[in-house]
């Protein structure tokens, strides 16, 4: 998502240099092939948007972080206490806490979250988080050649 928001870091550029805040969502996808709405806040000004297609949102006026909106801390419930523990300390945000509750509620065994990833040489290096099944975790490590690297987000 963009956010209007800009970061500190951009505020003194003129206008037609503006760079807007982006930050990732995670979103569910129904029988239909379309996105279900939802709110959340930017996590740089805490703006409420309205998510209601891939890529499209819209800022709910006059609202900025809505409490109903989920929180990081809601998940400490719904996720193995492990598995929320691992999470939070490697500082994931909103959408992998998301993400993490979508593969258990739907038993999406194998699937993995990148933990952290850094640039080392010419390599890209991290740890993944990988969901063997239920109450089963494993962190593994990963390298690859950044010559094959693939735009892969988080």
């Amino acid at each position: 998502m963009q956010c209007h928001c800009i970061l500190p870091q951009y505020r003194a550029k003129t206008f037609e240099e503006t760079v807007f805040h982006k930050f990732v969502v995670f979103s569910v996808i129904d029988n239909d092939d379309k996105v279900i709405e939802k709110l959340v806040n930017c996590n740089n000004c805490g703006a409420t948007h309205k998510i209601f297609d891939i890529c499209k949102s819209e800022i709910v006026t006059g609202k900025e972080d809505i409490k109903s909106v989920m929180s990081i801390d809601d998940f400490k419930l719904s996720l193995p206490s492990q598995l929320f523990d691992v999470l939070k300390s490697y500082n994931l945000e909103i959408h992998d806490f998301e993400f993490s509750q979508f593969i258990i509620d739907n038993k999406k065994w194998g699937t993995t979250i990148v933990l952290s990833k850094e640039e080392v040489e010419e390599r890209v290096e991290g740890k993944i988080l990988n969901f063997i099944g239920p109450e089963k975790f494993r962190i593994e490590s990963f390298a690859r050649n950044e010559s094959v690297q693939s735009n892969e987000t988080r």
